[in-house]
């Protein structure tokens, strides 16, 4: 038998559909791995890999891409060598920067789904908030000791942040590296990482196939034998819900290969490209996200700029107002060479 013969056995499953589809997982550790292996398994076309830690030795014990050999690499391109050598028909892609440099707005909005299998408070709200100012669905999921959730939010509906207070949601503005943001140490164990992440590939997989699937949570408890719905409203007051107007990009060749200088062709005189994050380097420079203020002929991708970012520019005087520009690929895949 073929590879997916098995596949085509299943009512509902589209393997046309999911060898066109992209797929960005942000975070491959346990569940991420768990999620990814499953999801090119299945014969996911592109898969985009999103992590800037590297391996550690608890890893070993619940990601299944990772071997003791591997302490210490990125744990993105590791993860990529491991899902090529089991599914060569899948395009992996490994982004080993944190998450605001690492996928740009306008891969988010393309993408076929998102995935989020992130460990800290912070660095889901920082995803929740570019996906809802991409317009992208996100399948989010998380684990506890004996279960975990499975969340699906789409751009018209609830998101991350509505189940949260607005002190938890003031998060969001800490760095987004896990190894950065404070996170309290939680058990952890294989069977719960492959069953959570088993669940985020299966909901997927029904997606990119074209079923229907509400949003909502599914808080899943192992120790009981439970997976119960739970309903969370859209919170007008959530901060999250900023969308760009499509109306207001404005598409462009450069790419993250490009400086702020190039970018200058396309500005008029009263205006300034603004980042997402704030510019490495040294203070003042650190604390700033004018693009004005970087070093004119850096490259956009070594100031933190994620490929096919979508930048917003201000123009001062009268009147004020905001428009973006779309960056480019910069080599047909989304990635600098």
């Amino acid at each position: 038998m073929g590879r997916f013969d098995r596949h085509a056995l299943i009512d509902g499953w589209d393997q046309q559909r999911l060898a066109e589809a992209t797929v960005v997982v942000c975070g491959v550790g346990a569940l991420g791995s768990q999620c990814a292996q499953a999801l090119a398994l299945a014969g996911v076309g592109r898969l985009v890999l999103c992590d800037p830690d590297d391996v550690s030795e608890s890893n070993l014990s619940r990601a299944p891409l990772f071997r003791a050999d591997d302490i210490g690499r990125p744990k993105a391109p590791t993860a990529a060598r491991g899902l090529a050598a089991l599914s060569p028909v899948t395009r992996v892609e490994a982004r080993t920067a944190p998450l605001v440099s690492g996928v740009g707005l306008a891969e988010l909005r393309d993408a076929s789904l998102v995935v989020s299998c992130l460990d800290s408070l912070a660095a889901r709200l920082q995803l929740a908030g570019r996906c809802q100012l991409a317009g992208a669905a996100l399948l989010d999921g998380g684990t506890s000791a004996w279960g975990g959730e499975v969340r699906l939010y789409e751009p018209a509906g609830p998101c991350f942040g509505c189940g949260l207070t607005p002190r938890d949601r003031a998060t969001q503005d800490d760095p987004w590296a896990c190894a950065d943001a404070v996170v309290p140490e939680a058990g952890a164990s294989a069977p719960v990482s492959a069953l959570i992440g088993s669940w985020l590939a299966v909901t997927a997989v029904r997606l990119l196939c074209g079923a229907t699937t509400g949003p909502g949570v599914i808080r899943v408890d192992a120790a009981g034998g439970t997976a119960t719905p739970v309903t969370v409203p859209r919170d007008p007051d959530c901060p999250l819900h900023s969308r760009i107007p499509a109306d207001l990009v404005a598409p462009v060749p450069d790419t993250v290969l490009s400086t702020p200088a190039d970018l200058t062709d396309h500005l008029a005189p009263e205006e300034t490209v603004m980042t997402w994050a704030p510019l490495p380097g040294s203070p003042p420079t650190r604390e700033s996200t004018r693009l004005a203020d970087a070093p004119p002929r850096a490259r956009l991708a070594d100031l933190g700029v994620a490929p096919r970012e979508i930048l917003p520019v201000l123009r001062a005087g009268r009147p004020r107002g905001i428009r973006y520009l779309e960056l480019a690929e910069a080599d047909g895949k989304g990635t600098p060479r």
